[in-house]
């Protein structure tokens, strides 16, 4: 059986630059607190997540940044922008999916189903062909979502979480 999502998707608002700040970091903690050192934890998410960078995010015309609301709480936000792409991904008109985050307590509640659909959707809306993104090779439920949402390997890289060095695959799909 097919889960529904049983929550509201929005556009996020340039006021909720430290919501998504928080956020971020709370997703990105949960989902790898058991898979990485501490101390690369702590330098990943002081680096990553600051307020004047998703405000500059949210300030773009380019980005597209919604959030998943469960009775008024946010399970979760998704946000892409138009990037340099890597040799791998051919496709010029191509959007990265920079980030879909959610909080594990929204796990299997298809948030994340909700939040792609509607990144793509916009994406097509904004005349892109395709969009991509890096994942972590380790992460399985992540890259089984994707290859469930069509995503096909294209390619790898390197991604530093503090002082580990991951590698990344790089999934991409028509849209």
């Amino acid at each position: 059986m097919i889960k529904q999502f049983k929550g509201t998707i929005r556009k996020a608002f340039p006021s909720e630059a430290e919501l998504l700040t928080e956020l971020g970091r709370r997703c990105f903690y949960e989902a790898f607190e058991d898979v990485t050192a501490p101390d690369d934890m702590e330098a990943y998410l002081a680096s990553t997540f600051q307020k004047f960078s998703m405000e500059k995010q949210l300030k773009s015309s380019q980005s597209i940044i919604f959030i998943a609301e469960i009775e008024a709480e946010p399970a979760g936000y998704v946000y892409s922008h138009p990037a340099v792409n890597p040799e791998c991904v051919k496709d010029k008109t191509a959007v990265k999916l920079e980030r879909i985050y959610l909080r594990k307590r929204y796990y299997g509640l298809a948030v994340g189903d909700a939040l792609i659909h509607t990144a793509i959707n916009e994406a097509r809306t904004r005349g892109h062909g395709s969009i991509w993104l890096s994942s972590w090779e380790l992460n399985y439920r992540a890259n089984a979502f994707y290859k469930k949402w069509g995503f096909t390997i294209v390619g790898s890289q390197k991604f530093t979480v503090g002082r580990d060095i991951q590698n990344d695959y790089i999934l991409s799909r028509k849209i």
